[in-house]
């Protein structure tokens, strides 16, 4: 699946995952093609209508294994979604992407270190993502609203819908 181009939050998250906001430039070498192929491949987990399926996944996943089990799930899918954002912010760099991959980031390491320190903090860490993808997305429409584009790459509002 490649990246295609929608022009609001609703059809990104509408649509079955692979949307890119802003269009990603041409791959010019070989760790680009090789964060194009990997967005491709977790997008649709990640992104629109199916990331619904992967967080019912992960959570019954979670509950199922117990405390330090879902701890360790919990993690890998923050550090999965957090990579995921980091390769879509090097190709399309949506404005969301910086500070949800940081957000997701720190809830991955968090959820390593609770983990090694026997802390259950699962619920505390669903508020918590929940929170980022909050505060990511506003801070992408603020920025649309006041740059005419989603994406912080210099020059992209040129390139922009309106």
């Amino acid at each position: 699946m490649s990246q295609r181009r929608v022009d609001s939050w609703w059809q990104q998250w509408t649509c079955v995952g692979g949307t890119c906001g802003p269009p990603a430039t041409p791959a010019r070498n070989r760790f680009e093609r090789a964060l194009d192929a990997y967005t491709s491949v977790t997008a649709p987990l990640v992104r629109g209508c199916l990331v619904f399926v992967t967080f019912a996944v992960v959570g019954v996943t979670s509950s199922a294994l117990g405390p330090a089990g879902g701890m360790l799930v919990e993690a890998g899918f923050f550090g999965l979604i957090a990579t995921y954002c980091l390769a879509n912010f090097a190709r399309c760099q949506e404005a969301h992407c910086i500070v949800t991959c940081l957000g997701y980031l720190t809830l991955a390491v968090v959820g390593f270190a609770a983990t090694l320190a026997g802390r259950d903090l699962r619920t505390a860490e669903w508020i918590a993502f929940v929170g980022v993808t909050v505060v990511g997305h506003a801070f992408e429409a603020a920025w649309k609203v006041a740059r005419g584009t989603n994406a912080l790459r210099p020059g992209a509002h040129r390139h922009a819908r309106r």
